[in-house]
């Protein structure tokens, strides 16, 4: 890990540690976006394009369309794609300073923009979402509430809807870098959804973090 990124995941680090001390596990989002003051590279997961995972899937299946939901959307670059792919896009974050970020970076954007917890989300949300895209975020939440968090995904989508999930893989390769984000297991991911249709998992690794697994599935209704 290159001393800018070590600087940036210690900063992160010890946010998370003082919310959860606090009681307040998710509150550090909002102090990390906040706290950025606009310069991405003090988002260690931003990448100021959409996700290569995600824009691969979705190019492979085309009869998926309709309303999709980005959950944690960062700085707004999947949702902008998805947007530009023909979806009609809500995207949210627990952080008001990320989705105000997003409103700077795409002020005509076409995708609804909000704040929102994943934990309590709208009642019209409910069996509304044709697509539900979760990227790194499941594996940003602490465990006590994890569950709880991925519980709620499949109660969005509608009867034909699919869920698409990307994050880190927990295995025998070891991250050289301390958690958050916390590697899940296909066995927990396969128990979480387990009410739903397997469609797809798949692991892979990046090129620049060879010694991190990573994985991509998605399951339908």
């Amino acid at each position: 890990m290159d001393e800018r990124l070590a600087e940036v995941r210690a900063r992160l680090l010890k946010l998370s540690e003082a919310a959860e001390a606090d009681g307040e596990p998710l509150r550090w989002f909002e102090e990390l976006y906040a706290g950025a003051a606009r310069n991405s590279e003090e988002i260690p997961w931003a990448r100021m394009e959409p996700h290569p995972k995600m824009v691969e899937w979705i190019a492979n299946q085309p009869d998926i369309q309709g309303r999709a939901l980005v959950v944690g959307c960062g700085l707004g670059d999947d949702a902008e794609w998805l947007a530009a792919a023909g979806f009609e896009v809500t995207a949210f974050d627990l952080s008001q300073s990320s989705i105000d970020w997003c409103c700077e970076r795409f002020p005509s954007s076409s995708v609804n923009y909000c704040v929102a917890d994943l934990l309590s989300p709208p009642a019209d949300w409910l069996e509304s979402f044709d697509l539900i895209v979760e990227i790194h975020i499941l594996q940003a939440i602490p465990e006590q509430i994890r569950d709880q968090a991925a519980n709620i995904l499949p109660t969005l989508l509608n009867s034909n809807g699919q869920l698409l999930c990307i994050g880190r893989l927990l295995s025998t390769l070891i991250p050289d870098e301390p958690a958050p984000p916390w590697p899940l297991s296909q066995v927990w991911l396969e128990g979480r959804f387990e009410k739903l249709n397997p469609v797809h998992f798949n692991r892979f690794v990046n090129e620049d973090t060879p010694t991190i697994d990573r994985y991509v599935a998605a399951w339908s209704r």
